[in-house]
């Protein structure tokens, strides 16, 4: 059999091949699992009743039961398991779906492509991803700004089991900022964060979502959020910034400028570079950069000449970053940014610690930054 990294997995109580993995008999004596190249494994060299064990992990017994009735011994059953285990090929069925609870039959439904992706995430605690999803159940996302890339990224987040969403963003929709999948024409009018959350309810009733109206700001802190998105329909307030990096709030910062969108930088405040980092970089390779940003009254300036594919593109590569981070997975966009048009041309951006911004001298849980060098556009 194909050899696997070992890993800390337990093995399950009642072992599950993980059905979202389509299989294929390659011959007598291999079997594959998945058929995307990034997930699939081959099991090689299997005797039939070795690929009949293999086939019998159905969840519906436990691995003493499934060894008992194995036509192979148990030593081999045992290193067929553990092989398996360690390639996170494996969920287990004895485990209760707490995850789901409280959601209506038809939002589980729903879920159901998403619970499907995070089994086969890193993410996945071999439990089917109910763990993964019940942090995201769990979890709290505050979005600045719904226009036509905020709106739409608050409603993916919600879309994707985000349990906790608050939008601050009270001027009026208007007809500009009309994109599917975020306002419609019926909301012209309305302040957008009371639009953009109504058209997250719509797709996930069962999740907490208000708007900035009500919210409290970072620094009462009263119940902070896990991580802001920074989605400006207009120049970014540096205030805003300013306030989540004092108050510990991980922030993610999202534009779409002149035809370019970008993602990034994540900050994790006390640990990574912050957007004053990014600002007093930029203003050591161009030194008229303060009177650029001052005339544009802040950077990014906002949407501007924000298409709808750009848009779109935008707000699912923001809401998948934002996602990694939720999920707790290492996020590439942490001290970088990502430029990216709708006909897939991408830049990364390397934003280092600046030296005279003094955003990581405050204790972080996040652990110590690892450096980048700034490359010219």
């Amino acid at each position: 059999m194909t050899e696997t990294r070992p890993s800390s997995r337990p093995h399950p109580l009642r072992p599950r091949l993980k059905p979202m993995l389509r299989r294929v008999v390659r011959d007598d004596h291999t079997l594959q699992l998945g058929v995307q190249p990034m997930r699939a494994v081959m099991l090689t060299k299997l005797d039939p009743p070795a690929r009949g064990f293999v086939e019998s992990l159905d969840g519906t017994r436990t691995l003493d039961e499934l060894i008992a009735t194995a036509e192979i011994g148990e030593e081999q059953a045992r290193q067929v398991m553990r092989l398996l285990t360690d390639g996170g090929l494996l969920d287990d069925a004895a485990l209760r779906p707490d995850a789901l609870r409280g959601l209506s039959l038809a939002e589980r439904e729903r879920l159901g492509p998403d619970l499907d992706e995070l089994s086969l995430s890193p993410a996945d605690a071999a439990d089917a991803g109910l763990s993964a999803l019940a942090r995201r159940r769990r979890a709290q996302v505050r979005v600045y700004g719904a226009g036509r890339v905020g709106a739409q990224i608050t409603v993916l987040l919600a879309a994707s089991g985000i349990g906790h969403l608050c939008v601050v963003d009270p001027a009026p929709a208007r007809h500009e900022h009309v994109v599917p999948g975020g306002l419609s024409f019926g909301d012209v009018g309305r302040p957008r964060e009371e639009a953009a959350a109504a058209a997250a309810r719509e797709i996930a009733p069962g999740a907490n979502i208000w708007t900035g109206r009500t919210a409290s700001r970072p620094a009462d802190r009263a119940s902070p959020p896990d991580l802001a998105i920074l989605a400006p329909v207009d120049p970014l307030d540096p205030l805003t910034a300013a306030e989540l990096l004092q108050s510990g709030i991980p922030h993610l910062l999202v534009s779409a400028t002149e035809g370019v969108g970008t993602i990034g930088p994540l900050v994790l405040p006390g640990s990574s570079p912050c957007l004053r980092c990014q600002e007093l970089t930029r203003r050591d390779h161009d030194p008229a950069w303060p009177l650029v940003g001052a005339r544009l009254g802040g950077y990014p300036p906002g949407e501007i000449a924000c298409g709808t594919a750009l848009a779109t593109v935008v707000a699912a590569q923001a809401t998948g970053h934002a996602l990694a981070h939720i999920d707790g997975l290492p996020c590439q966009i942490v001290g970088r940014s990502i430029d990216i048009t709708p006909d897939w041309q991408w830049k990364r951006r390397p934003w280092p610690i600046h030296p005279h911004c003094t955003c990581t001298c405050r204790p972080s849980p996040q652990g110590p930054w690892q450096g980048a060098t700034y490359e010219d556009p």
